[in-house]
């Protein structure tokens, strides 16, 4: 099919010119091998308009540049874009990340067949055609997964800060007193948070006495005491005591082979004893109430 001058049509005049079929043709695509679900994408938009609007996008892409596989260029920008926003709609729907990527690819058949019917008579043509086509599709099916995994990573980092803020919860205890109980694992990066909730407490809560109970972490290696030692310096600046409890033996005799020296925090073997030494630092007492049964 060729124009009336006898010169073959550019790509984007063939999709333009073939609009309604290409569409038509590539939603059956779709209907073979894409879940029943994409048919109807959130925020009310239909597969058939958003299928419409990328055409359109790419068509134009294409009319401004023969180099298909390019999608870098600026005139694929909101080509890319749709293919964003396509992306956020499957996190939100929980449409199957392989029936996304089988969106985009299910339009390499359709376009293949629109450049036989424009190239056939001319196989090396076609070939170098059919081959740029399907670098660029491929690259836009990338984007998606690319996108994907970029969403994933966020999520999952947001994640990671949630549980470490929850794992490390900084409490007011008393008046000028503030605990920070911990358990499990204790790496490098937790520490770190941890120093920050605690200091970020100090200055809230006006504390004066801050407790750090390990009961429930089985090991502290050199780096993260190395976050104790400097949260307790940055403690006292604020003008508040550290109090370290729950010290196994275990940890104690490593802490000693790692040559840490703990001489500048007040230390104890259970939490209770320490709660009583942060009593006597901020001029309090525990004492002991005599019950007396009154029941006779």
């Amino acid at each position: 099919m060729m124009t009336q001058k006898g010169k073959r049509r550019t790509v984007a005049e063939l999709m333009e010119a073939r609009h309604k079929e290409l569409l038509e043709d590539w939603l059956k695509e779709v209907a073979e091998r894409v879940d029943i679900k994409m048919l109807e994408l959130a925020s009310g938009a239909t597969l058939r308009e958003r299928a419409a609007e990328f055409l359109k996008e790419l068509t134009a892409a294409y009319r401004h540049s023969e180099v298909y596989e390019d999608i870098t260029r600026p005139e694929f920008a909101r080509v890319v874009e749709i293919l964003y926003e396509i992306s956020d709609l499957r996190a939100g729907s929980g449409i199957p990340l392989s029936s996304m990527i089988n969106y985009i690819l299910s339009l390499k058949d359709p376009l293949l067949r629109l450049l036989q019917d424009e190239f056939g008579k001319d196989p090396e043509l076609l070939n170098y055609k059919a081959i740029k086509m399907n670098r660029a599709i491929d690259k836009l099916g990338l984007l998606i997964l690319d996108s994907f995994v970029e969403k994933r990573e966020q999520i999952i980092a947001q994640q990671s800060r949630s549980l470490l803020e929850l794992s490390t919860p900084a409490l007011k205890l008393w008046d000028d007193i503030v605990v920070l109980p911990l358990v499990g694992v204790i790496d490098t990066l937790r520490a770190q948070q941890m120093m920050e909730q605690l200091l970020q407490a100090i200055v809230e809560t006006e504390s004066r006495v801050v407790i750090i109970d390990v009961t429930g972490v089985p090991v502290i290696d050199t780096r993260v005491a190395q976050h104790f030692l400097k949260t307790v310096t940055a403690a006292r600046m604020l003008g508040a005591e550290t109090i370290m409890t729950g010290i196994s033996i275990d940890i104690a005799q490593a802490l000693l082979k790692l040559g840490v020296d703990l001489s500048d925090i007040y230390t104890y073997g259970t939490l209770q004893a320490g709660i009583a030494a942060a009593f006597a630092l901020t001029g309090r007492q525990v004492t002991t109430k005599l019950h007396i049964d009154r029941k006779k």
